[in-house]
């Protein structure tokens, strides 16, 4: 990272990967947009391609504990209101896992992970121990696309990877964690997604239809995938509010808390705006409590 006062970039493999400005990292210049915003409080979390999940496991580790201590230092400021999600070295399921009892330590209320961890998706059985030891130290994990599988295919159109790619792979990787059981073993496990999900809705009832079929996937899924993805939380950053309404009254009752993307351009803007105009389509449209539970607030 090459900083300025006011801005930075971001330089991955001596390539300029996103310039970015000071709201990423100036908590009174965040605070001012928070209270324009009407915002309360606001979660913390990194630019999902520093998870570095390329990296070798301990160069990671080290990455993760300078990713977690800029955010730590950026809740101190405000602790009434900042909360913040730490990283873990994924790449390394085994260490990842022995690292959240330190994210639990400095106080963290959950985990960021990726979709895919360098194009595993997340159902995979190396991951056990992970998803284990975040409901045993009862942290929550939010899932945010990452280099989606597959989007070398888009490298004619590469504006498609953020606008499609991403809701896809976050969605596969929804439905992976569903058909892998991990909603099954680990029942307290809270687990939210970005993007509303992204395509999580039109491929659950696909994924429902083959649960019927093939007779609960043999047995090994005791509940619909319907019933489990109901279970996951989801932020509201689909733009569209018929689509929240849908999403929060009808796929999803009570699990869908506030996002935007803050501070980047695809964010959502005037978000009480949004949330206000889908709530009118239906009173129970969005659950202003679903954040504090699934963060445990």
């Amino acid at each position: 990272m090459v900083c300025g006062e006011d801005s930075a970039k971001i330089v991955i493999d001596g390539k300029t990967f996103r310039r970015i400005d000071s709201r990423s990292w100036d908590t009174q210049r965040r605070i001012e947009d928070m209270d324009r915003d009407n915002v309360d409080m606001q979660v913390l979390s990194p630019m999902p391609e520093l998870l570095s999940y390329w990296f070798q496991p301990l160069v990671g580790l080290e990455m993760c504990h300078w990713m977690n201590h800029v955010i730590s230092e950026m809740i101190a400021v405000a602790p009434n209101r900042f909360s913040g999600l730490g990283i873990v070295p994924l790449q390394d399921p085994a260490l990842a896992a022995k690292s959240l009892s330190r994210l639990k330590a400095e106080g963290f209320a959950g985990v960021q992970i990726g979709s895919n961890i360098n194009e595993v998706m997340l159902g995979d059985p190396r991951f056990e121990e992970f998803f284990a030891e975040a409901e045993s130290q009862e942290l929550s994990i939010f899932v945010h696309a990452l280099r989606p599988i597959g989007s070398d295919r888009l490298s004619k159109t590469p504006d498609l990877i953020p606008f499609a790619a991403f809701p896809l792979d976050t969605a596969l990787s929804a439905i992976s964690i569903i058909r892998g059981g991990i909603p099954v073993r680990y029942p307290r496990l809270r687990i939210g997604f970005s993007h509303g999900g992204g395509a999580i809705v039109s491929l659950t009832h696909r994924l429902t239809q083959g649960w019927k079929l093939t007779k609960s996937f043999a047995g090994e899924l005791p509940e619909s995938p319907q019933h489990y993805a109901a279970r996951f939380f989801y932020d509201s950053l689909v733009y569209d509010s018929g689509y929240l309404n849908y999403l929060a009254s009808e796929f999803a009752p009570g699990q869908v808390f506030a996002g935007t993307d803050y501070p980047f351009a695809i964010m959502q803007k005037d978000l009480e705006g949004f949330i206000k105009e889908g709530a009118e389509k239906n009173s129970n449209s969005l659950s202003y409590e679903a954040a504090e539970r699934f963060l445990a607030l």
